[in-house]
């Protein structure tokens, strides 16, 4: 049985490798839209962090807009481990702590602080493509480098919202050194 589950995790680590070899060969503006590359990484990230325990469908919110247009369509109903994608919009004020992952789209910025407040300890991760965002307590970050979107981590503030990231995951990412304050 643990031969099959390694079996099923290398596999799983494959093809997040191809997908993010993939698209970072890929010019944001040439193929799929940077907010269809943003959708496919957060999919991927999903299967890479070590969620609680539950049966529920994973759901994904984002607050603050939908950038991603449709998108979100293509990553709707996928699994992620053993349970099914649910996506959901919320509105700025909505109470995101149904949500096991929250995307802060750029007009909900000034809540960052509540949010990352509101997640700390709840098994969310937080989620954004604003400057800064990761400095300021979301946990994945989004960012365009050399016309290629790539990823920076908070490991402090995942950790402090109760999830562990597989390091196979921080190995492709940029990790941010940033120690939020208890």
């Amino acid at each position: 049985m643990l031969g099959g589950t390694r079996h099923n995790i290398l596999a799983a680590m494959r093809r997040l490798c191809g997908m993010v070899l993939l698209l970072a060969l890929t010019p944001a503006h040439a193929g799929p839209s940077e907010y269809e590359i943003k959708a496919a990484f957060i999919y991927q990230i999903a299967k890479f962090v070590d969620w609680p325990a539950s049966s529920a469908p994973l759901r994904l919110c984002v607050v603050g807009g939908n950038p991603f247009g449709a998108a979100l369509n293509t990553i709707r109903g996928k699994p992620v481990n053993e349970r099914k994608l649910e996506v959901a919009l919320l509105d700025t004020g909505a109470d995101p702590r149904e949500c096991a992952m929250l995307f802060v789209a750029a007009p909900a910025e000034r809540h960052l602080e509540r949010i990352a407040a509101i997640s700390r300890g709840a098994g969310m991760l937080t989620i954004g493509d604003t400057e800064g965002f990761a400095k300021r307590g979301a946990m994945v970050n989004f960012f365009l480098e050399n016309g290629k979107v790539r990823f920076e981590i908070n490991l402090d503030a995942a950790r402090q919202g109760g999830l562990q990231i597989s390091s196979k995951l921080l190995s492709l990412a940029r990790v941010v050194d940033f120690q939020l304050d208890r």
